[in-house]
């Protein structure tokens, strides 16, 4: 879908924004269950920009089975890998001057870009792309989880993150609260190992 396309759809308002959102929300929900929002800025403010946000309701509390936790953080991690129609998504971003990011909560996983408006039709078939056709090896796979357990070690560092941790897997007992976002350690090692699962996972 082309940035024109979603400008001529009609859209809907919830009225409870008007007072609470300084900036007029255009939202859409697709035949097939896709739900977009367009905040258009008035002219002359960040004239020539656009932050364009892919949010998936995919969090750490969907990790329910046991000794996999910490896959959604994985993925935020592997969605940088590409597909094969853009192999290289860091590079593709860099010709764009685009600045991009991601984070993964307990209940959803937001990835990020910055860009120029002209860019952005591209920026739209990129991501519709690599999420629907994110591609990795094994290898690739492997290594990135030896990078996530790196993550885990340095948080581990912070005696808060070690309170917070100890408090979650405390307090709760059957919901998958329980564990951090990253995942308990114990599953984190044996991360490199699950390269079939991930596959489940993503597909779900």
């Amino acid at each position: 879908t082309s940035l024109n396309s979603l400008k001529k759809k009609h859209y809907t308002m919830n009225e409870s924004n008007k007072s609470s959102f300084p900036y007029e929300i255009r939202q859409k929900t697709l035949s097939n269950g896709f739900t977009y929002c367009l905040i258009p800025f008035p002219k002359g403010i960040s004239t020539g920009l656009c932050s364009y946000w892919t949010v998936a309701r995919v969090g750490s509390r969907n990790e329910v089975e046991e000794g996999v936790t910490g896959f959604a953080h994985f993925f935020e991690h592997m969605a940088f890998r590409g597909t094969e129609r853009f192999p290289q998504w860091d590079e593709t971003m860099n010709q764009l001057g685009a600045d991009t990011n991601a984070f993964t909560g307990e209940d959803y996983t937001c990835y990020h870009i910055g860009l120029s408006t002209e860019d952005l039709n591209t920026v739209i078939d990129v991501e519709a792309d690599r999420f629907q056709n994110l591609k990795y090896t094994e290898q690739q796979f492997k290594t990135e989880a030896g990078a996530v357990y790196g993550e885990y070690r340095k948080i581990k560092t912070d005696p808060n993150s070690v309170l917070h941790e100890q408090l979650l897997n405390s307090a709760y007992t059957t919901h998958t609260y329980k564990h951090t976002v990253i995942g308990f350690e114990s599953d984190i090692i044996l991360m490199p190992t699950n390269y079939q699962y991930s596959l489940t996972f993503f597909s779900r």
